[in-house]
């Protein structure tokens, strides 16, 4: 298995969303030839995301995904190679003020996570393309529109 699902006691999702994004997961890792990665997934509230914000990020404020790319010694021996922190509170808001399907968005905001832990960044306009197109490519193939139209 690839993805690692937990999740807060307050905050739940569907069994299908969750299909889906072990699925999207597998789909990244194989285009990207790392089938034996393990990736860990934890679906947390606004509260929780603040938090974790605060204490990687020195950012007050809640936000949509957080990205921790395992880079220890134990990558080797569990190839874990990460950490993704969704609020799924925060997704469901984001999703309803763009006006876009929650399950899409949420698989999307688990694409992006992947393609940072993969060294994929948004910082500079290059790199932004590439990233971008990535995670388009990815989520075509899962027959989810370009989520930046």
């Amino acid at each position: 298995m690839s993805l690692l699902i937990s999740s807060n006691k307050n905050v739940s999702i569907s069994k299908e969303l969750n299909k889906k994004l072990k699925e999207v997961t597998n789909l990244i890792l194989a285009e990207e030839k790392m089938d034996e990665a393990i990736i860990n997934l934890r679906l947390v509230d606004n509260k929780k995301m603040q938090k974790l914000n605060m204490k990687f990020r020195n950012k007050d404020k809640t936000t949509n995904v957080l990205s921790f790319t395992n880079d220890d010694i134990s990558l080797k021996q569990t190839n874990n190679i990460g950490d993704i922190a969704i609020s799924v509170e925060y997704v469901l808001n984001e999703s309803e003020d763009i006006g876009k399907n929650f399950d899409e968005h949420m698989i999307h905001m688990l694409a992006h996570g992947i393609y940072h832990i993969l060294g994929h960044d948004h910082q500079v306009d290059s790199m932004a393309e590439v990233m971008e197109s990535k995670e388009i490519s990815t989520l075509k193939k899962l027959n989810i529109n370009n989520p930046y139209h």
